[in-house]
């Protein structure tokens, strides 16, 4: 399997390392537009990889041609900035890379890990004339991931026992208290109301800055999971940016999807409270907003 990596400045090498070392795919090129510093570090993980026994090829190269045969593109977040700057940034971006994408690797799995991702994914799922489980977007994972480590940390567990779920899109996540468990038990057996209200409010602060703080580890990881679901077709319940649509509707949510071999292969039904449905219905009205004017 060849997956190809676009933009990422400094982001690359974290990711392009994680990638490596799953040691799950067989070519991994990185297409930069411009010239940088880094082919030297580049050149560095290349001997890394090699010393631990990595039979991935990994190469850099500006030919935008590099993606044919692409089973799964990663579009790579610019170096921060302002976050309107950086939305303007990103979606220029996005629709410069569309385009190569669309010539040279039209079926490959795209995987949108920059700032607004949902919006993001949602232009290039258009620009692509996409199919519906094609393009992927990853935004919520900070917030998830810090949720997950402080209910561990409250119960002095081990996060691999902690499971937590949260939908929403670029600006807004609602964690889902009934589907955040330790080894199977709701929190709500574990922890207070007022204890979880609090973690739950946290979560949701720190996803909101998420768009301007630099994380490239936290995404080195996230990506690894995706990619491995889907060069394993492991079958995966992720909660990942996906295209919800209706006769009328389509918007990208960040919602609980079984991921695998052909990306979102489905897209689980929740059982909501009326508040929590009232809230998922605002906020599908609202994406729908945003992504349209993005």
């Amino acid at each position: 399997m060849k997956i190809s990596l676009l933009g990422g400045g400094s982001w690359v090498t974290p990711i392009a390392s994680t990638i490596c070392h799953a040691n799950l795919f067989s070519e991994v090129v990185w297409v930069e537009d411009t010239p940088g510093p880094l082919r030297d570090t580049l050149q560095d993980l290349k001997q890394a990889i090699a010393i631990g026994g990595v039979d991935t090829e990994l190469r850099v190269t500006q030919e935008l041609s590099a993606l044919a045969d692409s089973q799964v593109v990663i579009l790579l977040p610019r170096a921060s900035r302002a976050i309107q700057a950086q939305r303007r940034a990103n979606a220029s971006l996005a629709q410069h890379f569309a385009r190569h994408i669309k010539r040279y690797a039209p079926k490959a799995r795209v995987i949108v890990a920059t700032p607004s991702a949902c919006s993001i994914a949602f232009c290039i799922y258009r620009a692509l004339e996409a199919e519906a489980n094609q393009v992927i977007g990853l935004s919520g994972g900070i917030g998830c991931a810090y949720l997950k480590n402080q209910i561990a940390h409250r119960l002095s567990l081990s996060v691999q026992d902690v499971t937590v779920l949260a939908i929403g899109n670029d600006e807004t996540i609602y964690p889902l208290p009934q589907y955040c468990r330790a080894n199977g038990i709701p929190v709500s057996e574990l922890l207070g109301v007022r204890q979880i209200v609090m973690l739950m409010e946290a979560a949701q602060d720190i996803h909101k800055k998420s768009n301007t703080v630099d994380a490239p580890y936290t995404l080195s990881a996230w990506i690894s999971q995706l990619v491995t679901a889907i060069a394993l077709d492991k079958q995966r319940i992720m909660c990942v940016s996906s295209l919800i649509q209706s006769s009328e509707t389509q918007v990208y949510l960040n919602v609980p999807a079984r991921v695998g071999r052909d990306g979102v292969e489905s897209i689980l039904q929740l059982d909501l409270t009326d508040s929590q449905r009232q809230q998922f219905t605002e906020l599908v009205a609202r994406s729908v907003k945003e992504q349209r004017l993005f």
